[in-house]
């Protein structure tokens, strides 16, 4: 999936949240990058802004997780660890919506 909008939005994450570009692909969650609850909610909607993608009568708030506690949440991560959730966020998830320029889960 290394498209133009695949560029852009490892560009647009990695400088967010100074992050290693090679450290980020397309199965990259927002929750592997540390964001959950309202964290999560801030940056899709400034995502959302910044390159005017459509979110209003789509059902993004659905994949927003609650807050977790790190204790819990680095337990959890070791059973998960291999998992694709079906909730997660993921940059595949960004560069399919930024194409086509509305929410897309």
């Amino acid at each position: 999936m290394v498209n133009r909008n695949y560029n852009i939005v490892v560009d647009y994450i990695s400088k967010e949240f100074d992050l290693d570009k090679g450290k980020l692909n397309t199965y990259t969650s927002l929750s592997e990058i540390g964001l959950d609850g309202d964290d999560v909610l801030d940056f899709l909607l400034g995502f959302f802004k910044r390159f005017g993608i459509e979110y209003e009568q789509t059902n993004y708030k659905d994949f927003i997780p609650l807050e977790s506690y790190p204790i819990f949440f680095g337990i959890l991560s070791l059973f998960k660890r291999n998992e694709i959730v079906d909730n997660e966020i993921f940059i595949k998830d960004l560069v399919i919506s930024l194409d086509k320029k509305k929410w897309y889960k």
